[in-house]
Order: structure tokens, then sequence, then C-alpha cells
């Protein structure tokens, strides 16, 4: 029989393999070819809109894009 320690341990183990695998396959996933990152996504088209710009004008990216993925419209920028 095995002690509850080394239960606890593989458990642990388990546990942060399920986390770390969707958060790393989801992290490469957020770039497309064209070299657009998604950054954020908001409910409504024009907040969006407002949201790239601001982006543009702050200097940290040079174009934006707003596309629709249900139920949001995300923001990508490169």
């Amino acid at each position: 029989m095995k002690s509850w320690r080394s239960r606890i341990a593989a458990a642990v183990v388990v546990g942060t393999a399920v986390v770390t695998i969707p958060l790393t396959a989801g992290s490469a996933s957020a770039a497309d070819p064209d070299g657009f990152n998604l950054v954020g996504g908001f409910r409504d088209h024009h907040i969006c809109q407002v949201e790239g710009k601001a982006l543009l004008d702050e200097g940290l990216y040079r174009e934006f894009q707003c596309r629709w993925n249900a139920p949001y419209w995300e923001v990508w920028v490169r």
C-alpha cells in the first residue's frame, strides 16, 4: 500500500501537467501566419476599434484588426 505522501506527490505532478499543457498550447495558437497576435476581446465592435486605435496611438504596434469570433470581437495586432 502506498503512503499518503507519495499519492499526494503523484497528484500534484498530474495536476501540474493538466494545467501546463493547455496554457502552453494556447499561447502558441494566439498568433496567426500573418504575424498578428491576439491581445484582447470585446463584445462591442466599436470598443474593439477604439482599443485597437489606442494601441496604435501609443506606438506599441503599427496595425490592428478586429475579428469576429463569437461571442467576441478580438483585437489582433502586429
